[in-house]
């Protein structure tokens, strides 16, 4: 059967890559972020690199949840684009993959497929714009990720929190439940068609990509079978070249089209089958990472910047932290913080809230938030140096609780795997590591190996 390698393959990839990311959602969800746990879904969402983009560029802040990894995903997949077409969208896109499974299972469960008159369609296709709008421009100029609360794949990767996530965020679960995994059962690909803002993004970079879907009208037999197939509901048999916004080179017209050379994928001069479309882009897609990730620029979580006073303090507290390490990044006294987060009177100050029973780390970290912006004020007690990108450069007059609050690592990580290592007695937290080395008879480079490690373990 023509195509059918191509469609085991990406099928594959879908899946895998749906698999993987549902595990990192549900690893979050039970061991927090931070050192030892797992990055949050913002981080690793490309369009998180998009709605964080004015605030780093004005004042090289991230924009709370999101980190350098989102701006460096956000990079890969426009280049992608730019080159080859929204592979991302037709090959990796775990929200797209779950409006796939449930337009299959819609099939095979009798529902009957359905197509919106020419009219209604095009106008519901400008709805991805205006959520983009929402999105990006609205987190520009709120600072903050506006489109949050209504995300439907933040909800899918918060399933395993329950109830109470529901009811913290019901749009967004509302949203997935009901657009992308319910309309898409009648409608294929609702969500990807009609509101999906990083759809929208990526649309007006596929205007300009080179692959398009290109045809042979000399050969063309009019079967309708391209258009038929096509999971965006385009119709690519009513003309030469395929230039639509929202084509999402998943390659099924080409797949299903019955005369040899009719239709393909290519450039006005090179030819390519929809299996080499998808894995070039796949190759773009983890070069991009793994260069990332060898030159230092890829991190799951952002640093305090060298010249934060204008920052809310509450944007780099994290769940990992304990009330001691909030206290220090905020400058508020431990009595201080319980009382804004109405806390009890006799919680842990040296265990992290994402472990204390009956915290809700989220909301705390949003209490501290909303103090800060109606007026309160505090001097944080430790000044944070910038953070190098390369941590064989990191200063031995840095201490571990200054370099935990650089990279966003719990320093008692970094303690506990030097334990493990063979050291022993006492490892203050808020002594010059150079001196912490040299009292053991070690040098710094061990500390500094300690927390690659331990930054290791949060990436994924």
């Amino acid at each position: 059967m023509k195509g059918k390698g191509s469609r085991i393959v990406r099928y594959t990839v879908q899946i895998g890559f749906l698999a993987f990311l549902t595990y990192i959602g549900y690893m979050h969800q039970k061991l927090g972020g931070g050192a030892g746990g797992m990055p949050p879904v913002d981080a690793l969402c490309p369009l998180g690199g998009a709605e964080s983009m004015y605030s780093y560029l004005k004042s090289g802040v991230w924009l709370r949840r999101t980190a350098p990894s989102a701006m460096v995903l956000f990079v890969s997949v426009a280049l992608m684009t730019v080159l080859l077409g929204r592979v991302f969208c037709g090959w990796i896109c775990p929200l797209g993959t779950i409006g796939q499974l449930s337009s299959s299972i819609g099939r095979k469960i009798g529902i009957k497929k359905i197509e919106l008159p020419e009219k209604t369609d095009r106008v519901m296709r400008l709805g991805k714009y205006v959520v983009l709008a929402i999105a990006v421009l609205g987190s520009w100029y709120y600072g903050t990720l506006l489109w949050r609360d209504y995300d439907p794949w933040v909800a899918w990767m918060h399933l395993s929190s329950g109830w109470a996530e529901v009811k913290e965020a019901p749009w967004a679960f509302g949203i997935l439940f009901f657009v992308v995994i319910g309309a898409s059962m009648a409608i294929e690909r609702f969500w990807c068609r009609y509101l999906c803002p990083l759809g929208g993004l990526l649309s007006l970079f596929q205007k300009v990509s080179l692959v398009k879907v290109r045809r042979n009208d000399s050969s063309c037999v009019h079967c309708h079978r391209c258009g038929d197939s096509c999971p965006m509901g385009l119709n690519p048999e009513s003309k030469d070249v395929e230039t639509s916004a929202d084509c999402i080179a998943c390659g099924e017209c080409v797949e299903a089209c019955p005369v040899k050379d009719t239709l393909v994928m290519g450039t006005s001069r090179k030819t390519l089958t929809p299996l080499i479309v998808g894995l070039l882009g796949l190759a773009i897609f983890f070069g991009v990472y793994g260069a990332a990730k060898y030159t230092g620029l890829w991190a799951t979580s952002a640093s305090m910047p060298q010249n934060s006073q204008e920052v809310n303090p509450a944007t780099y507290v994290y769940g990992w932290m304990s009330l001691e390490q909030v206290s220090n990044v905020t400058g508020l006294p431990i009595e201080k913080l319980i009382e804004i987060g109405q806390l009890e009177k006799d919680v842990p100050r040296d265990k992290s809230l994402k472990s204390i029973e009956g915290v809700d780390d989220h909301k705390f970290t949003d209490d501290i938030g909303k103090w800060f912006e109606q007026g309160g004020s505090a001097l944080p007690s430790v000044s944070v140096p910038q953070a190098p990108s390369n941590i064989d450069e990191l200063r031995g007059s840095l201490t571990l609780t200054e370099i935990g609050l650089m990279y966003s690592v719990d320093p008692a990580k970094v303690v506990k795997h030097l334990a493990e290592e063979g050291w022993t007695g006492d490892i203050p937290l808020d002594k010059p590591v150079k001196d912490i080395a040299k009292e053991r008879g070690e040098e710094v480079q061990v500390i500094r190996d300690a927390v690659k490690y331990i930054l290791g373990q949060q990436s994924p």
